[in-house]
């Protein structure tokens, strides 16, 4: 499990700007993570809030019983404690349909969610997230955390060669950015205007890796950028946000197309 200790060093340390719960409502779990057809390795993420507070953090659960499955096919995954779930994806030679659905069972009660596989449109470099610039002689790039009208909502990675790993496809804390069909909810919202930075030569290359999104789970993400900037939901998640799991619990579960591209520095947009 290649990057379990990195997900285990860092999935504590993120918090919301609203409050995790209503007042006096309670949630039997939190669920992260999905299917990603990238690799073969998959995680899925199970926490509860530690109280009702909403500066409380989350502690793992433990003892669940996780499955996927699409048609006949079925991923059982294990328990590595912490609340952390691994299985292996089929080949996907053998998917049915694009439905895959998600079943948790905990303490006799059952939780569902079911979502779909979009197919992922290739990279076009004319329609990237990122551009680079000059400033004294020294390059660098500029990776947009929000883009809003863009012709297909999609989930992405952009990092320099040098600074990539494959740990962060996987890791639930990666510098995902996202591209939302629909337009900004509000033009004076100050997370528009943020980026993730990098330092670069032009002999460097960026990975990207793109990965396509359900219309429920581009709505779910495009919802949750109203009430807070995305970091995942594992510390906390503003309860009027629903997501696709079933009987009293928040989060969503996905199932994500990914392709991957070098692109060399040279070849990305200058910005104005």
């Amino acid at each position: 499990m290649r990057f379990l200790l990195t997900i285990v060093a860092c999935f504590l340390v993120v918090s919301c700007q609203k409050s995790a719960v209503d007042e006096g409502q309670s949630y039997d779990m939190i669920v992260e993570g999905g299917i990603n057809t990238m690799y073969k390795e998959q995680y899925i993420q199970l926490k509860k809030l530690d109280g009702l507070k909403s500066n409380s953090g989350t502690i793992g659960i433990s003892g669940a019983t996780v499955r996927v499955t699409n048609g006949p096919n079925t991923i059982e995954f294990n328990d590595l404690g912490e609340g952390l779930y691994y299985g292996e994806l089929f080949n996907l030679k053998d998917t049915v349909g694009n439905v895959f659905q998600l079943t948790i069972t905990l303490n006799g009660k059952s939780y569902e969610a079911q979502d779909q596989l979009i197919p992922v449109i290739p990279i076009e470099n004319a329609f990237l997230p990122v551009e680079k610039n000059n400033l004294n002689g020294k390059w660098g790039v500029k990776v947009s955390k929000h883009l809003f009208g863009m012709r297909t909502s999609n989930k992405w990675l952009i990092m320099p060669q040098k600074d990539f790993s494959e740990d962060d496809i996987s890791s639930f804390r990666s510098p995902f950015s996202y591209s939302y069909r629909l337009g900004a909810p509000n033009v004076l919202n100050n997370l528009l205007g943020k980026t993730y930075n990098y330092e670069v030569s032009l002999k460097d290359s960026l990975i990207v890796s793109k990965f396509s999104e359900s219309p429920r789970y581009s709505r779910f993400i495009y919802n949750l950028f109203q009430e807070t900037e995305w970091k995942g939901l594992l510390s906390a998640v503003p309860a009027n946000v629903e997501g696709n799991i079933s009987n009293n619990a928040l989060g969503f579960f996905y199932v994500m197309d990914g392709v991957r591209k070098s692109i060399p520095i040279k070849d990305i947009r200058t910005g104005k």
